[in-house]
C-alpha cells in the first residue's frame, strides 16, 4: 500500500497517511482519519479539562463541594463519596437508541444525565480544591498528581513533596518553579534538569549542585551563569542574588533568559530513546510524533502525555500505565483495544465511552463499572450487543453528525468539540493551542466567561513588600489583587489570590519573594518554557566557528569542520523561536566534548514511599557525580521482585540497586564500585562496604 495526501476537512491543511498507518487501521478496523495529527490531538485536548475549579452543591447528598463543572454546564455532579457509593447505578441511565438521530447527538444526551465525580480524586487526603490526584496528601491546586504530599499549585507532580507551582516533575522535594525534572532537591526555576540539589535558574542540567543561572551543565558544583568558581568565591558571589527580593529575582531571571538564547540547546529532549521523533520523551523507542512521554511508550505515532508501557497505539493522549492498542483515545490505563474513548480504567474493547471502570465490550456507554455488553448504558446479551454495534457503526455512516460549522463526523471520528462537556478555554487545547475569545467562536468553540465573584481586593500585588524577609503573617489576611486582573489576560486569571499558611512558610525556608499573579497566570507563564506538540523540519544552526544567527562562538572543533553543519531534523522548537538549534552531534560536540558516557541505572527497590527512601534517594543526589538515571522500583512484592523488575528494565551496560535503608556516605562510591568492576573481565558483580547504625560492618 502506497502513501496518500488527504486534505484535512477541519484546518484544509493536506497530510499524509503512510503504508503503516494504514496497516494499523486496518488492523483495529477503522476507516483512515478524515482530520490531520494535529487537528486530531486539538479535538482530544478539548475533552479533558485543564485547571478549572467552581463552587458547587453535591446533586446526590445536598453538601458544598468544589467542582470541575462551571453551574452554566448542567451536569449532575457528586461528592466523591456519593459518586464511589452503592446508592446509584449508571444503568439506570440507559436508553435504547435510537435510529431517527445521529449517535453523537445521543451520546451527548447520555453523558448530561449520567452523574459525574465533581472533583476526579483516588485514595487522596486533605486535597479538596485538586483534581485527578492519586494517592496524595495535604496538597492544594493540584491536578494529575500521583503520590504526592504537602504541594502546591501543580500540575503531574509524581513522588514530590513541598512542591510548588510545578509541572511534569517527577522525585522532588522542597523546590519550586520546576518544568519537566525528575531527581530534585532543594531547587528553584529549574528547567528540563535532572539530579540537581541547591540550584536556581538552571535549564537542561544534569548532576549539578550549588549552580545559579546556568545552561547544558553536567556534574558541576559551584558555577554562575555558567562561570566556574572555587566553592569559597561561589558563595560570596551569590550573595548577590538574593531572589528573596522580588527586584533581584527579575533581574536574575533577565539575565538567565539572556544566556540561555545565547546558548545553543539540543534540537529536541529525547533521553534513553531510539528511533523518536517528538520532543520530552524518556525511556521509550519507535515512536513518531511522540510529546511529554515517559517510561516504556513503544510502537506508537501521534501520542502526547502519554507513558508507563503505552506500545502499539496511535492518536493517543494521557494515557498508559501497561496499555496497549489505542486509538483516538483521552485518558486510559490498565486498558487493551480502546477505541474513540475518554478514560478508560482496567477495561479492554470499548468504542465511543466516557469513564468506565472494569469493563469490557461497551459501545456508547457512560461512567459504568463492572460491565460487558452494554450499549448506551442498557445491557445486552453477546449476541444482541455485536449484532446491534454494528448495526449502529453502518448508521454512524448513513446519518453522520454535522457539527455548526459544516464538518461531518461518522463512525472512525472523536466525539465533535462542540459536544465538550467544556468550554474551549476550561481545556488542556487552550493551554497548547491558545485562542482568544473571538477565535474560539470562530472556529465553533464554545467560551467559559469568568464567574462573579463576590469578594473584594484588599492589597495590589504591586503594593506587596519586595523581600520575603519583611513579609509578615499579616499577609495571610490579604486577598491579593493578581497582576493580570483578568484585563485582556487569556489565562484562565482568577483574578485575586490569597497566601496560604504553609506557602508562606516555604517561601520563607526557600527565600523565595511572594508571587504577583494567580496560581493559573503562574501556569499559564511556565507553559512559555515548553515547546508545543507539534513539529518544523529544521536545519542546524551551527554555521562552522559560531551560531548562524552571530550570538555564539563555538569553544570547540565540530565534526563538520568550519563548514556550516548540514545536519536536518525535526524539532519542536519553531522558525519563528529565538532559541539557537543545534543537531545532535553539534550539541555533543560543543557541549559535552566527546560522546555520552552512558550513565549507570541506579535502582531502588521498596514497598512503599517513606521517609527511608527519601533519605536514600537525597543521598544519592548529594554524593554522586558521574551520570546515572535514578529510580525507585516501588511495590507490595517482595524486595527481591522488585530489584529482579529494575534488572529487567534497564538497557545499561553497569546497574546498581541499593536499598532504600541504605544512605551513600561518600562522593566517589559508584566511581570506585565501576573501577572494581571493570579492573577484571571476570568480574560481573561488586558490593559496597555497608556501616551498621552500630559501626559493625555487615
Amino acid at each position: 500500500m502506497k502513501s496518500e495526501t488527504k486534505n484535512c476537512q477541519n484546518c484544509k491543511k493536506d497530510f499524509i497517511i503512510e503504508p503503516e498507518d494504514f496497516n494499523f487501521y486496518e488492523k483495529i478496523k477503522v476507516p483512515p482519519p478524515t482530520w490531520c495529527p494535529e487537528c486530531r490531538l486539538i479535538r482530544r485536548l478539548a475533552y479533558r479539562e485543564s485547571r478549572p475549579l467552581y463552587s458547587d452543591i453535591c446533586d446526590k447528598c445536598g453538601k458544598k463541594i468544589i467542582s470541575i463543572f462551571a453551574e452554566s454546564s448542567n451536569i449532575k455532579a457528586y461528592c466523591s463519596s456519593c459518586w464511589w457509593g452503592d446508592s446509584w447505578d449508571a444503568t439506570d441511565y440507559s436508553r435504547d437508541y435510537d435510529f431517527s438521530k445521529p449517535f453523537f447527538q445521543q451520546f451527548y444526551e447520555l453523558q448530561k444525565i449520567v452523574p459525574r465525580e465533581a472533583l476526579g480524586q483516588k485514595n487522596s487526603e486533605n486535597c479538596k480544591y485538586s483534581n485527578g490526584d492519586v494517592r496524595c496528601k495535604n496538597c492544594t491546586l493540584t491536578f494529575d498528581c500521583i503520590e504526592s504530599i504537602n504541594c502546591y499549585s501543580c500540575q503531574v507532580a509524581c513522588l514530590a513533596k513541598d512542591l510548588i507551582d510545578s509541572d511534569n516533575v517527577i522525585g522532588a522535594d522542597h523546590s519550586y518553579e520546576t518544568l519537566s525534572s525528575n531527581n530534585i532537591y532543594n531547587v528553584k526555576f529549574n528547567y528540563f534538569s535532572d539530579e540537581c540539589m541547591d540550584c536556581a535558574f538552571v535549564f537542561n542540567c544534569l548532576g549539578c549542585s550549588n549552580c545559579f543561572g546556568c545552561v547544558n551543565l553536567r556534574n558541576k558544583k559551584y558555577c554562575v551563569f555558567n562561570k566556574q568558581y572555587i566553592k569559597e568565591k561561589y558563595f560570596q558571589e551569590i550573595k548577590k542574588w538574593d531572589i528573596g527580593s522580588y527586584k533581584i529575582q527579575g533581574k536574575a531571571k533577565r539575565e538567565f533568559l539572556d544566556l540561555y538564547y545565547k546558548t545553543p540547546r539540543r534540537f529536541a529532549n529525547i533521553r534513553k530513546s531510539e528511533n523518536i521523533t517528538g520532543d520530552d520523551v524518556i525511556n521509550s523507542k519507535n515512536c513518531k510524533n511522540c510529546f511529554f512521554s515517559r517510561e516504556g511508550v513503544e510502537n506508537c505515532k501521534d501520542v502526547f502525555m502519554v507513558g508507563f508501557s503505552l506500545k502499539d497505539s496511535h492518536d493517543a493522549t494521557f494515557g498508559g500505565d501497561r496499555s496497549e492498542i489505542f486509538y483516538e483515545t483521552s485518558g486510559g490505563m490498565e486498558s487493551q483495544r480502546c477505541f474513540f474513548t475518554r478514560a478508560a480504567n482496567s477495561s479492554h474493547d470499548l468504542f465511543y465511552c466516557d469513564r468506565l471502570i472494569n469493563c469490557s465490550d461497551c459501545f456508547g456507554c457512560v461512567n459504568l463499572r463492572n460491565k460487558k455488553y452494554c450499549v448506551f448504558n442498557k445491557q445486552h446479551t453477546r449476541e444482541e450487543y455485536f449484532e446491534k454495534i454494528e448495526r449502529i457503526k453502518k448508521h454512524m455512516n448513513d446519518m453522520p453528525y454535522v457539527d455548526k460549522n459544516g464538518r461531518t463526523y461518522k463512525y472512525g471520528e472523536f466525539f465533535p468539540s462542540e459536544l465538550s462537556l467544556w468550554k474551549y478555554n476550561e481545556t488542556w487545547a487552550h493551554k497548547y493551542f491558545p485562542l482568544t475569545k473571538q477565535e474560539a467562536i470562530e472556529k465553533g468553540y464554545d467560551w467559559q466567561e469568568n464567574p462573579k465573584r463576590d469578594y473584594k481586593t484588599t492589597i495590589k500585588a504591586k503594593d506587596l513588600l519586595d523581600n520575603i524577609k519583611d513579609v509578615s503573617d499579616s499577609i495571610l489576611e490579604e486577598v491579593i489583587e493578581c497582576d493580570h486582573n483578568g484585563t485582556n489576560c487569556n489565562q484562565q486569571c482568577v483574578e485575586t489570590f490569597r497566601i496560604l499558611p504553609n506557602e508562606l512558610q516555604f517561601y520563607r525556608q526557600m527565600n523565595i519573594s511572594l508571587p504577583r499573579l494567580c496560581h493559573n497566570c503562574r501556569h499559564y507563564e511556565r507553559l512559555k518554557f515548553i515547546n508545543p506538540p507539534k513539529l518544523w523540519h529544521r536545519r542546524c544552526m551551527c554555521d562552522g566557528t559560531e551560531s548562524k544567527n552571530k550570538k555564539y562562538k563555538n569553544t570547540i572543533k565540530h565534526f563538520h569542520g568550519d563548514k556550516p553543519c548540514s545536519n536536518e531534523f525535526e524539532t519542536a522548537i519553531g522558525p519563528d523561536r529565538k532559541e539557537i538549534v543545534y543537531c545532535k552531534e553539534c550539541y555533543q560536540d560543543q557541549f559535552l566534548g566527546q560522546p555520552v558516557t552512558e550513565p549507570i541505572d541506579i535502582y531502588i527497590p521498596c514497598y512503599q514511599p517513606d521517609e527511608y527512601l527519601e533519605g536514600c534517594m537525597h543521598s544519592i543526589f548529594k554524593h554522586t557525580q558521574r551520570d546515572y538515571n535514578l529510580t525507585a522500583i516501588v511495590g507490595k512484592r517482595s524486595i527481591a521482585k522488585n530489584r529482579n523488575q529494575g534488572l529487567r528494565k534497564s538497557a545499561s551496560e553497569w546497574i546498581c540497586s541499593i536499598d532504600a535503608d541504605c544512605e551513600v556516605m561518600q562522593d566517589d562510591w559508584l566511581d570506585l564500585l565501576l573501577e572494581t568492576a571493570e579492573s577484571d573481565p571476570e568480574v560481573g558483580i561488586v558490593g559496597a562496604k555497608v556501616v551498621m547504625f552500630d559501626g559493625k560492618i555487615f
